[in-house]
């Protein structure tokens, strides 16, 4: 079959080659997937330069998110093969969505709907189960609250902007560039302001009349991180889901007690399937609704996968990049 792999570490458009693998086997727990799409994130940007928190021994397959057909299921899984499941890969695995087929647990997959496009499928798992754990189950974001996403036109943030927005949430997304501000409108934005602004925390108030924000949702870190605390109201939540900056900071314990705020982390991989099924269940009846859009903002051949993710690399890439595999026939 064919497989991107990760041949050392460095840029994309360095490290990566297309090239002849064997079909995974899968082990106890482990599904394979002949994908029909895989998604793209800045996770495997970061693992091709090997700084991600889960990193494969070299070579291996990067891709965290893919819809496909189940061909062959390990012991100890419940799914069966022929199902349409959309979910994330066996990535830490080395064995992620750029390949014909993929291994994934059985506990990160779940079933696709029919009428879902599987690039609309291989772009909603991710985005949506960080946005649904961060801005409900961690964050208690209420209808009428302020929501601030930073990195809004990113992966999870355009996921965050429409969920929030489908919450009842006023959401300020912060956004590179005038097509970076113009998804996050699509996307249900009330207001959008340049990431390059000089002061974050006044245009955020100026744009919700004098106040911070309720919630802010921080897939960035860095500097960003900093601005966003800076940006809250009394009571607010900061939720620190990511690193794509590069670098993680530490609050202050006395800036959170003196302005009365506060930095919750979020991991999904700190949940386990049933809670996490119930969560998809209800992300779906929400897109079945319309109350959710699909993610999906370019569609690539496997062929451009490199050239995709290197563009993810140099933040041109807005929303989620999918890459259509076919069957190779192999």
């Amino acid at each position: 079959m064919r497989a991107w792999k990760i041949q050392r570490h460095g840029e994309p458009r360095d490290v990566l080659a297309m090239v002849e693998a064997p079909v995974p086997a899968p082990g106890p727990g482990d599904l394979r997937v002949r994908v029909e799409a895989a998604g793209l994130g800045f996770p495997d940007v970061l693992m091709c330069r090997g700084s991600y928190v889960f990193q494969p021994e070299l070579p291996f397959t990067p891709g965290q998110e893919v819809c496909g057909i189940v061909t062959a299921a390990g012991p100890d899984t419940a799914t069966p093969v022929g199902a349409r499941v959309m979910g994330v890969t066996a990535f830490f695995k080395g064995l992620g969505g750029l390949a014909d087929e993929a291994l994934a647990l059985d506990a990160s997959m779940y079933p696709a709907p029919d009428t879902m496009d599987a690039a609309d499928a291989a772009g909603f798992v991710i985005p949506y189960h960080t946005a649904y754990l961060a801005l409900v189950t961690r964050g208690r974001l209420l209808a009428g609250e302020t929501l601030l996403v930073l990195g809004a036109a990113g992966g999870s943030g355009s996921g965050a902007v429409a969920l929030g927005r489908a919450l009842g949430a006023r959401v300020i997304a912060v956004a590179g560039g005038p097509e970076k501000a113009a998804l996050c409108v699509r996307l249900g934005a009330d207001h959008v302001i340049d990431s390059g602004h000089h002061d974050l925390p006044g245009a955020v108030r100026a744009a919700n009349g004098g106040r911070g924000a309720d919630v802010a949702f921080d897939p960035v870190g860095g500097d960003a991180f900093e601005a966003g605390l800076q940006c809250l109201a009394n009571q607010g939540r900061l939720l620190a889901i990511g690193y794509a900056s590069g670098s993680w900071r530490d609050a202050s314990t006395q800036q959170l007690v003196g302005r009365n705020v506060s930095v919750v982390g979020v991991f999904v991989g700190a949940y386990q399937k049933p809670l996490l099924s119930r969560v998809h269940d209800e992300l779906i009846a929400h897109w079945h609704a319309g109350r959710i859009p699909a993610l999906v903002s370019r569609r690539v051949e496997f062929a451009q996968a490199a050239e995709a993710l290197e563009d993810l690399a140099a933040r041109r890439a807005r929303g989620k990049v999918i890459v259509r595999v076919e069957v190779s026939g192999a």
